[in-house]
């Protein structure tokens, strides 16, 4: 991921389409339990051709609520966790661009910082300026930082720790990027009304990869609240999906 684009980026628009999909996934739940719970055990005392037909579809009825209620849910918390990912890399770029603004560095479309000349208070001539360009192994870090003390320019240290952040941030997020953006795309469905077996191994292998994608936003979002806490009972519905705690990664209860 370039600067220019996780600069860009709004994590808070991949939160609201997860909550599109979870409030998908809840109405797709509802219609499952209503139809099992109340519609099916309303028609067993009808007799006939036409009921038992009638009986059949609804348990097919019953199944694609339950597909849709798991695919979306899976979706979900695709989305929470790219956008939690993301959301990290992106506080990090912008408060490593914020303080290069704030010393009057010039950031680069790579990256690279660029300073101007300075003294160093012990002689009035300037040292001239330069172009720090990101370090993200540790050691090469301590090198730079070793070397800034010897630098007649004090914007040195400075520059180069904004460029390493802003390395570091781009690093994180394209991480972010290469893990989430397979595991969303393999979040697609036949358009079609059966739901196959082949369907459920898809949803298996798809909340197999959700939940190691997602180790640590499932994490951050902890154990099941004590209160009613509408965003945080979301993410533990989220946590029972992927960790196969719930009904729905196997197939039908």
């Amino acid at each position: 991921m370039d600067l220019e684009t996780l600069r860009k980026i709004k994590p808070s628009e991949f939160a609201d389409a997860a909550d599109g999909y979870r409030a998908l996934s809840d109405r797709a739940d509802a219609s499952m339990d209503d139809l099992t719970n109340r519609v099916s055990p309303g028609m067993r005392p009808l007799q006939g051709e036409a009921a038992n037909a009638a009986v059949k579809q609804i348990q097919k009825l019953v199944e694609n609520f339950h597909y849709t209620q798991t695919e979306c849910g899976l979706i979900s918390a695709a989305l929470n966790g790219f956008s939690y990912d993301i959301e990290a890399a992106k506080k990090k770029l912008d408060a490593a661009l914020a303080d290069a603004e704030a010393h009057k560095f010039t950031v680069n479309s790579d990256g690279s910082v660029t300073y101007p000349a300075a003294s160093n208070g012990d002689t009035p001539d300037l040292a001239p300026g330069g172009n720090s360009t990101s370090e993200t192994v540790p050691t090469a870090q301590a090198v730079n930082r070793q070397a800034g003390n010897f630098d007649p320019n004090p914007h040195f240290l400075l520059a180069q720790d904004c460029a390493d952040r802003i390395g570091e941030a781009l690093k994180e997020a394209t991480e972010a990027d290469v893990k989430w953006a397979p595991k969303i795309q393999a979040l697609t469905a036949d358009d079609d009304l059966t739901v196959s077996d082949r369907d459920w191994a898809d949803v298996r292998s798809d909340t197999s990869g959700v939940a190691k994608a997602g180790g640590d936003y499932f994490d951050h979002i902890g154990e099941p609240p004590q209160a009613r806490d509408s965003k945080a009972e979301r993410g533990v519905v989220e946590v029972a999906q992927c960790r196969g705690t719930s009904r729905v990664p196997g197939g039908p209860s």
